[in-house]
Formats: structure tokens, C-alpha cells, sequence
């Protein structure tokens, strides 16, 4: 009788299989899509040398470079860019973007992605979605503080690259004027957290922007 009543309540094996699995995999699976965007924060990049910041966005350059040819082979008649080279690329932004710039690495490898973006007629589109990746992780306030700095490095190293052009590129000034029109506030609880990290005070990719391009000169 007790084999019975256990066995009446003891999913099958298969289907326990199946049940311990879904546990097991399930939240991982959901970790990696809540953390997907950024796959390195700022801190993680700092320690790395100029060397490993360029191997990393070599590797994801040749992966993009791989992913189009294939779709080039295929229908060589018409071109569009591949969406899931486009994502390699942005996902090489984000690295490079990401990290403090203490070397001089940011600009070089910032150049290399642009290239490869401009072939495939993405730059903009990716700049503006990376952009908006950024304004929307500093205003969710569930976005953690480590994150959170690193969205902060993220978007004053965009605004420095697109500032020397923002003049004569349209896309580059409405990133710009995106940031600024954000308004993005950063709280003192997460001032305070950043800055124990860090051992920086953050200051409102919004008030960075507003500095480089004033309200009042943007229709000019």
C-alpha cells in the first residue's frame, strides 16, 4: 500500500527528469536574459589591459564578419545587413564603451566597430539603440548599482566620440540631445553605492550632456 500511495504522487521518471531540468536550466536561462545588454561591467574592464580589450573586439568583429559573409554566399544579389552581425558589433560597443578609458584604447577600437557598422549601413541604428539602452538602464530603479556605473562609463564615452562630429553628423547630435533630454537623475542612495565602488563621484550622463550641447543651441 505505501509503494502504491508513493508511487500515485512520484511523477515518472521521465517526467522528473523533465521537471528537475526546467528547474535547473530555467533560472539561468532567465539570469542570462535579465542581464543581457551589457556583458561586462565597468569594474571587470578596468583590470583589463589594452591588449585584451582588443582581442575581445577582434573576436566579435570576425564572428559579425562570418555571420554576413554566410548570408552574402547564400543571396549575393541582394544586401542587407545581417541582424545577428549587427549584434556582434553592438556587443563590442558595449565592451568598449564600458570601460574607463585610461589608455587611449576607446578611440581606436571605437573606430574599428564604426568601420565594420558604416559597410553594413548600421551605424546609426546601432547608436541609437545602444543609446537608448543606456538612458533606459539609468532610469529603471531596479537596475543594480554596479550595472548602473557602468551604464553611467557607457554613455559619457559615446558622448565623446560622437562630440567632435555632432556638428556635421545628425546622428551623433541626437544621441547627444537623447542623453541630455533624458533627464537621467541618479539618486543619493546610488551616488553613495557608486561611489564606494568606484571611488568616484557620478555625476548625470544628462549633465554632461546639457554642458556639450545647451537647449538653446540645439536648433542651431
Amino acid at each position: 500500500m505505501k509503494k502504491q500511495a508513493l508511487s500515485a504522487i512520484t511523477p515518472p521518471w521521465p517526467l522528473m527528469t523533465l521537471i528537475l531540468t526546467v528547474g535547473f536550466i530555467f533560472p539561468q536561462l532567465m539570469q542570462s536574459v535579465g542581464s543581457a545588454g551589457v556583458e561586462y561591467d565597468s569594474n571587470q574592464l578596468m583590470i583589463k589591459n589594452a591588449e585584451e580589450i582588443s582581442e575581445i573586439v577582434r573576436k566579435k568583429i570576425k564572428r559579425a564578419q562570418e555571420i554576413q559573409a554566410k548570408q552574402e554566399d547564400n543571396d549575393g544579389s541582394t544586401f542587407f545587413a545581417e541582424p545577428d552581425a549587427v549584434e556582434e558589433l553592438k556587443s563590442a560597443l558595449r565592451v568598449v564603451l564600458a570601460r574607463p578609458d585610461q589608455d587611449g584604447t576607446r578611440a581606436t577600437a571605437f573606430a574599428r566597430i564604426r568601420r565594420e557598422l558604416v559597410d553594413l549601413h548600421s551605424l546609426d541604428k546601432a547608436l541609437m539603440e545602444i543609446t537608448e539602452e543606456g538612458i533606459s538602464g539609468l532610469k529603471d530603479s531596479k537596475t543594480p548599482a554596479r550595472r548602473a556605473g557602468t551604464y553611467i562609463v557607457y554613455l559619457e564615452n559615446l558622448m565623446a566620440e560622437v562630440k567632435p562630429e555632432m556638428a556635421s553628423v545628425t546622428t551623433f547630435k541626437r544621441v547627444i540631445e537623447d542623453i541630455r533630454d533624458a533627464n537621467i537623475q541618479i539618486s543619493d542612495e546610488l551616488k553613495k553605492q557608486i561611489s564606494m565602488r568606484t571611488m568616484t563621484k557620478p555625476i548625470s550622463p544628462s549633465e554632461t550632456a546639457a554642458k556639450i550641447l545647451p537647449k538653446d543651441q540645439s536648433k542651431k
